[in-house]
């Protein structure tokens, strides 16, 4: 079909741009190289959200737009299929994007979000060191501490030509250099240490009266510890029966936009229909550009109520579905348009 070959496309597209992301923060130690495609994949998930009702758009607009290219529609037409024929197929397409769509925001999509949660946490609570990729500058605990390696051994236990930045017991700077570090964990408390060797250490600043420099042979240098702690469930997150019982509005909002989505989907696959109609030399993509400015505001309208339901400026009982109507007061204008609003009242009578 020509939307999921579109689909494909404009996910390839987003992935790409999310890869790039990913890969600037491997480079840069925040995340590990080997949970790089894991938090891809859940990611897709996400995309596959926006970018099915789009899909699906711009889809349906191309299939017909090859028909009227092609004269092909000028035969229907010439057979008796009306407007209204043409409709019932791409109703029943639609439909399975819905059905799609209805299973990505309803189950997949937070299981995706809590899923991505679960991984950030796991990579904020594990230790920095497994992070630290040599010849970068790593931070850590909100830049309180930045560490440097020049290389390190295969396991990345063991560092040299290493520079450290910390706050010392009285919160001075130190800074640490040392010809070789050993990471050490103590088996009965669970403590990281980095055992420092044939070094020096200076604390607090140059010119400053208590400013010292200290030779040592070794040293060790204990990682701060946090407890674990219970993450907040993201609202991207959490199931529908607790968006339902929910009364807090930013709740109410997120409901509101899971609900939108696959209606939107099918209001789209509708409105190609009408949307679609060119000359035949008016060619296939004629009417893309017109149908990609109809989508932008769509969704920045939708995505506008939405923040305006969470801010408390417009109810949620209201919901996003006056955006909705204007799609469907557009539909039925655009068919108007072709067939005339007598045949369309009498049609739809």
């Amino acid at each position: 079909m020509t939307w999921l070959a579109v689909l494909v496309v404009l996910l390839v597209i987003m992935i790409g741009n999310v890869l790039g992301r990913s890969l600037s923060q491997v480079t840069e130690g925040a995340i590990q190289a080997d949970m790089l495609l894991i938090l891809v994949g859940v990611k897709s998930i996400n995309l596959l959200v926006t970018l099915i009702p789009l899909g699906l758009y711009l889809g349906i607009m191309l299939a017909h737009g090859r028909f009227y290219r092609d004269n092909e529609m000028s035969v229907m037409h010439a057979c008796g299929i009306g407007w209204f024929d043409l409709m019932r197929p791409t109703a029943i397409v639609g439909l399975m994007g819905v059905i799609a769509i209805t299973a990505l925001t309803l189950s997949a999509s937070p299981w995706a979000a809590r899923y991505e949660q679960s991984l950030k946490q796991t990579m904020r609570e594990q230790s920095t060191l497994s992070l630290i990729t040599p010849g970068k500058f790593i931070e850590s605990g909100e830049g309180k501490i930045v560490f440097f390696a020049g290389n390190s051994n295969a396991a990345r236990t063991q560092f040299n030509d290493v520079f450290m930045y910390r706050q010392s017991e009285d919160d001075r700077p130190a800074v640490d250099v040392a010809r070789i570090a050993n990471y050490q964990v103590d088996p009965d408390t669970g403590d990281e240490y980095l055992i420092f060797s044939d070094g020096q250490t200076s604390v607090g600043s140059p010119g400053e009266a208590n400013y010292t420099i200290t030779d040592f042979k070794s040293q060790g240098v204990l990682r701060p510890r946090k407890e674990p702690s219970e993450p907040r469930l993201i609202r991207k997150g959490k199931t529908l029966d607790q968006l339902w019982g929910s009364t807090d509005p930013d709740d109410r909002a997120e409901l509101q936009w899971r609900i939108s989505i696959p209606l939107a989907a099918l209001l789209l696959a509708l409105l190609a229909v009408p949307l679609s109609y060119t000359s035949p030399r008016g060619g296939r993509f004629g009417k893309v550009a017109i149908a990609v400015l109809i989508y932008i505001p769509y969704a920045n309208l939708l995505v506008l109520m939405r923040k305006w339901i969470a801010s408390g400026v417009v109810p949620a009982w209201v919901g996003l579905w006056p955006i909705h109507l204007l799609v469907v007061a557009l539909i039925i204008f655009l068919l108007a348009k072709r067939v005339g609003w007598r045949w369309l009242f009498r049609r739809a009578v």
